[in-house]
């Protein structure tokens, strides 16, 4: 049983975390302060940094908090990968975690830097994405490969590793430039992971 000083310190990160997440979705992260969210909370500014550090680890709590939902899309997806157009569906797991990265490229870099450390504040949350990216990514060639989609790659552990170098290179061409926009990231991704399945095939 949660006791009220708890309950209390919970019920006000979720706040913060509220108010965060409408800060940055309307202003950007980069001209949102810690004390524009404090106001749009009702707390002090000692108490977002109490909760989360700085600034860049309230982004970090907003972001990975948001991360269930478009991670359980993304395993239903991986789910309904069958043969037909498995280059296509494969590619379709991935897009809802290209739109949140391309929509906050501060917390891509984040990602992009946190997931190749060894430890840090925020390194253990990022590594847990990682590994469950991982898991989407086998299940996802685990179905193509049980409906012989994906004849070319006979363990769908290995597929997996390919599929993810087309997302974290996707993410990355978005961060440094060039793939500007939605567009161009979702179409070269997609054609990317189009070209490899279909050349297993």
């Amino acid at each position: 049983m949660v006791g009220r000083p708890q309950q209390r310190s919970r019920d006000t990160r979720a706040k913060i975390l509220a108010a965060a997440r409408t800060a940055f979705a309307e202003d950007g992260f980069e001209t949102t302060s810690a004390e524009a969210v404090a106001q749009r909370a009702g707390v002090s500014k000692a108490t977002v940094f109490a909760h989360f550090g700085d600034k860049t680890g309230l982004l970090i709590a907003a972001k990975i908090d948001g991360l269930d939902t478009i991670l359980a899309d993304m395993r239903a997806r991986a789910e309904a990968v069958g043969r037909h157009t498995p280059g296509k569906a494969l590619a379709g797991v991935f897009l809802p975690l290209l739109t949140l990265y391309r929509e906050d490229p501060e917390f891509a870099r984040l990602f992009l830097v946190q997931s190749t450390l060894k430890d840090g504040p925020w390194t253990r949350q990022f590594l847990e994405v990682c590994a469950e990216l991982e898991e989407v990514a086998t299940l996802a060639c685990t179905r193509a490969a049980d409906a012989g989609a994906l004849p070319g790659h006979p363990d769908p552990s290995l597929a997996a590793q390919g599929l993810l170098a087309f997302f974290y290179h996707a993410i990355v061409g978005h961060s440094i430039g060039t793939l500007a926009d939605a567009t161009a990231q979702e179409s070269f991704f997609t054609a990317l992971v189009e070209r490899w399945a279909g050349a297993s095939a």
